[in-house]
């Protein structure tokens, strides 16, 4: 299979003196360039937008849209049953050292497979959780432009009344 070339743009960044810290230690540990641990955070920290995912996935999660975040999160939260996974912990280990059988070999794609299709699903449904709360959180911005004209600051001036010793200053 031949390999795609990613077409890149370079762009200058200033970073706090503390962050770069974190960033050129983290490059130092990885043996990774500097600029690579940068994307590398950048694409684990942005959530993919819907027109990046592939089109199937797009498809499928379309039917989990009209779940609730009640029945979302209990899918994020999900793992396999407990017998299933002591199995798929056994036969990894198996497979590690290099002692798995022939006669294990199927039962073990066959969790391996049942462990995939769990993480994806949970991986959308947390996915679906994230854009609501994106999609329920107002900047500064628009929620100061949709509250209503009520009046001028001069219209709600404080009277200072000597009287009333119950006003708190």
């Amino acid at each position: 299979m031949k390999a795609r070339a990613i077409a890149t743009r370079s762009m200058r960044v200033q970073l706090s003196k503390r962050l770069y810290r974190r960033v050129e230690r983290a490059a130092r540990l990885s043996k990774c360039h500097f600029s690579k641990v940068i994307s590398a955070s950048l694409e684990t920290s942005l959530p993919l937008m819907a027109e990046e995912l592939p089109r199937k996935v797009v498809e499928k999660m379309a039917g989990w849209t009209l779940l609730d975040n009640e029945a979302l999160r209990a899918i994020a939260g999900a793992f396999l049953p407990t017998r299933q996974q002591r199995r798929f912990t056994l036969l990894l280990r198996k497979q590690e050292t290099g002692n798995l059988s022939a006669r294990e070999r199927p039962e073990w794609e066959a969790l391996q497979q049942e462990y995939l299709r769990v993480s994806q699903n949970k991986a959308k449904a947390q996915y679906l959780l994230a854009q609501r709360e994106r999609a329920r959180k107002r900047s500064f911005v628009e929620a100061i432009a949709a509250m209503p004209n009520v009046g001028k600051d001069s219209d709600f001036k404080r009277v200072q009344d000597k009287n009333n010793a119950d006003v708190v200053d």
